[in-house]
């Protein structure tokens, strides 16, 4: 049975659970969330979907959350339906984040909406002031392994983008990018 089967099966019973979760702090809420970050099989993806559902501003329905994902500031993250992101990704959503349907995220992607300033010279680089800016990851993309989106990357409708590549800026759809930093490699 596929995914979205079995997430149409449970839907309800999702439903009911996100409700009573959301009654309670935040604080709670993302430490469940953390409590269930690395339980296995489809009772640790559900529990992940079900506290994620309160953590984040908007989430639709059958999103996978793999195992060990990280999710700072997820008021400002918004995912779409039938996503799925994998094992050990890193998202930090400060700048705001958006994936809309059907988007894949490969282990170990990293998606951060902001970058550290420095042109505050009388302090280090970490404490200067933080520049924030959204990523938008449009329909129907996928990211390979370990792919890196930083703040301001905006990529479009059917794009795959290739492990191990970094993301900065825009990128036009139907096409397959890849490198340090991504260049476009074809149109598919």
């Amino acid at each position: 049975m596929n995914g979205r089967k079995l997430f149409s099966l449970v839907k309800p019973m999702v439903t009911l659970s996100t409700l009573i979760v959301s009654l309670f702090p935040r604080t709670i809420r993302q430490l469940l969330f953390d409590l269930f970050s690395m339980f296995p099989t489809k009772l640790g993806v559900l529990l992940r979907y079900i506290t994620i559902r309160t953590l984040c501003e908007s989430v639709g329905d059958n999103v996978y959350i793999g195992r060990g994902v990280i999710l700072k500031n997820p008021s400002a993250l918004n995912i779409g339906r039938n996503v799925s992101i994998h094992d050990y990704g890193y998202i930090d959503a400060l700048g705001g984040i958006l994936i809309e349907d059907n988007v894949s995220i490969a282990h170990r992607c990293s998606l951060v909406s902001f970058e550290h300033g420095y042109d505050e010279h009388d302090l280090p680089i970490k404490y200067n002031t933080l520049r924030t800016a959204p990523i938008s990851i449009s329909s129907d993309v996928w990211l390979g392994a370990n792919v890196v989106v930083l703040s301001g990357s905006k990529i479009a409708m059917r794009s795959v983008i290739g492990a191990g590549s970094v993301v900065k800026g825009h990128l036009d759809g139907k096409s397959l990018y890849a490198g340090v930093p991504v260049k476009k490699i074809k149109s598919i």
